[in-house]
């Protein structure tokens, strides 16, 4: 990234640091977060799933166990909030070393395969853990914000999308970041060339879980109560997949402009059009992936390419 376009960047983010000024209901503050959310979750996905070419389906194990390191670190051993949040996240990190290790030594669909059934393991522990996470009936979560809630975790959730988009932009233009275009252009290849592709994947991984594990809890503290299906269940992860591939996946602003769209779409039709918002939501994205394979971002990309050379 230019130093101009990082200026830009920062004055973009400093802009959307003003909007309660302007925004004051709860409710479209409570939107605008699940905005901001999307496209931090979908920046952290996009460091495997796009940079690095592996397709992730079960990102959603990572997000729920930062809620529930929030709630059980606070609730069960009597940890301060913040103290529990940073442990959960060390939580969310280690599990990403064991599933890395295992997942990695598996491609294509196989390794998407694998992802989700990690996942799936943990939904069902939680589930049926009933003594520590309550299970069904769920279990409370702390407040990270004791006044004015709506704002703080709007102002959370752009700070979360600007650590990520610097976090992706530095690793974009590091070596670290050639190597996982390498890994996912031909790994073999990458391998072949002196890339250790199984340690470098593991890396991004790992960033990419204390990332999603930081959106995890702000999520569950906003809500102040915690089940297991929202925040581990396979719907929450194919959301973060395809916030980014619709944006533009392995691109830097790919995964805001997917958020931007996906998730302003599905509140309106929410909305207005009731229970077939679904309907739509999904016929929108099938229209978008068929015409626009490589996210909007990407075909903007390519067209904006070959109209200069022309």
């Amino acid at each position: 990234m230019t130093r101009r376009r990082a200026i830009l960047a920062a004055a973009g983010f400093g802009l959307c640091l003003l909007v309660p000024l302007v925004v004051q209901q709860d409710y479209q503050l409570n939107v605008l977060f699940r905005v901001f959310l999307f496209a931090a979750l979908g920046l952290a996905w996009n460091l495997v799933g796009g940079y690095a070419g592996q397709l992730s389906l079960g990102h959603a194990a990572f997000f729920g166990i930062g809620a529930y390191g929030l709630a059980l670190f606070h609730g069960k051993l009597g940890v301060p909030v913040g103290a529990a949040l940073v442990l959960g996240v060390g939580v969310a990190v280690a599990a990403a070393l064991p599933i890395g290790l295992v997942a990695f030594r598996l491609r294509g669909p196989y390794f998407a395969l694998a992802t989700i059934a990690f996942a799936e393991v943990l939904r069902l522990s939680a589930k049926n853990l009933h003594g520590l996470t309550g299970g069904d009936v769920g279990v409370q979560v702390p407040a990270l914000f004791a006044t004015d809630p709506s704002r703080w975790f709007y102002w959370s959730a752009v700070a979360l999308t600007a650590l990520a988009f610097a976090v992706t932009a530095l690793i974009a233009r590091a070596r670290f970041g050639y190597r996982l275009q390498a890994i996912r252009e031909d790994e073999d290849t990458a391998a072949a060339c002196g890339i250790d592709a199984a340690r470098t994947k593991l890396a991004a991984l790992a960033i990419s879980a204390a990332l999603t594990a930081v959106g995890g809890a702000l999520h569950a503290s906003l809500f102040f109560y915690l089940v297991p299906d929202p925040v581990l269940g396979l719907d929450l992860s194919n959301e973060i997949a395809i916030v980014a591939m619709l944006g533009g996946a392995g691109t830097l602003t790919g995964p805001i402009v997917g958020a931007v769209l996906l998730e302003t779409a599905a509140e309106l039709f929410k909305n207005v059009f009731h229970e077939a918002h679904l309907l739509i939501y999904g016929v929108l994205i099938v229209v978008i992936v068929l015409f626009l394979p490589e996210g909007i971002v990407g075909s903007v990309a390519r067209w904006w390419r070959r109209t200069r050379r022309a």
